[in-house]
């Protein structure tokens, strides 16, 4: 009798194929095999990955580079996180905008060899910042951990500032983004209206990715910059009938629980 054959090869990841930008760009899957104690259930699905195992000689921003190249093949890449700090080479986060795109780049490049070192990749433990920050829930860790040293100075502050610690309005759990269709109000005396936007009171912890997130949500968004050292940041829209849009509705926004975000026109 004979024998029977097989179905073949199976199909190969993009990766892998002959002629693909990526594989040309940063190596193949020549690296061992996936570890078997390695699951994906062990975390739950979260739109960011953990990549670990990453070449620590290569300088982060050309890390960060090429890690957005390999990986925003499979879906939009929103952020990425990767330090050098002694406890932190060799790792970095990839913030999915959707977790089926998270889980196509796990699946198609664990063990992927990327420069010179097969990757191992999980689902991350935590929702990322900037997921944070777009669904109202972001908290600087530094606040977590007062929080838990210092819980009294947190339940009692000190009388006399307003509402700078209250919570934002409808109660906890409600959202914290307005409607981006509320009417814009009225420049401050002596305020000229304008195109740019000067935002105050920004957590050290809040980058340009954040920025652009929040005010985008406001049509005629053109481009956030953060001034580093001095938590502030100018946002630029097409007009300044978008600009004012964008200032009414995101005022006294609370970027966290005790950080509220103060925004005038931009002088020009």
């Amino acid at each position: 009798a004979r024998a029977r054959r097989a179905d073949g090869p199976a199909p190969r990841a993009a990766a892998d194929r002959p002629g693909s930008a990526v594989a040309g760009m940063f190596g193949s899957r020549s690296g061992p095999p996936r570890p078997a104690g390695l699951r994906y259930g062990d975390v739950p699905p979260n739109q960011t990955l953990y990549v670990c195992d990453l070449n620590e000689k290569i300088k982060i921003p050309e890390l960060k580079c090429c890690l957005f190249e390999l990986f925003s093949a499979y879906g939009e890449v929103i952020d990425i996180v990767a330090e050098k700090g002694l406890k932190k080479k060799g790792q970095a986060f990839i913030c999915f905008r959707d977790i089926s795109c998270a889980t196509n780049a796990l699946r198609a490049l664990q063990s992927f060899n990327f420069l010179d070192k097969p990757m191992r990749i999980q689902y991350a433990k935590t929702k990322s910042d900037v997921i944070a920050l777009e669904d109202g829930t972001f908290k600087p860790r530094k606040v977590k951990e007062e929080l838990k040293k210092e819980p009294e100075k947190v339940k009692q502050p000190p009388g006399g500032k307003g509402q700078k610690g209250a919570p934002p309005a409808g109660g906890k759990g409600a959202p914290r983004y307005p409607q981006a269709g509320a009417p814009p109000a009225p420049p401050a005396p002596g305020e000229q209206p304008s195109n740019v936007l000067f935002v105050e009171n920004l957590p050290a912890e809040v980058n340009e990715m954040m920025l652009t997130m929040l005010f985008r949500q406001y049509p005629g968004f053109q481009e956030a910059r953060l001034i580093k050292g001095r938590n502030v940041a100018f946002i630029e829209y097409a007009d300044e009938l978008q600009a004012g849009i964008a200032k009414h509705g995101l005022q006294g926004f609370m970027v966290t629980p005790e950080m509220a975000l103060k925004i005038a026109f931009a002088k020009q």
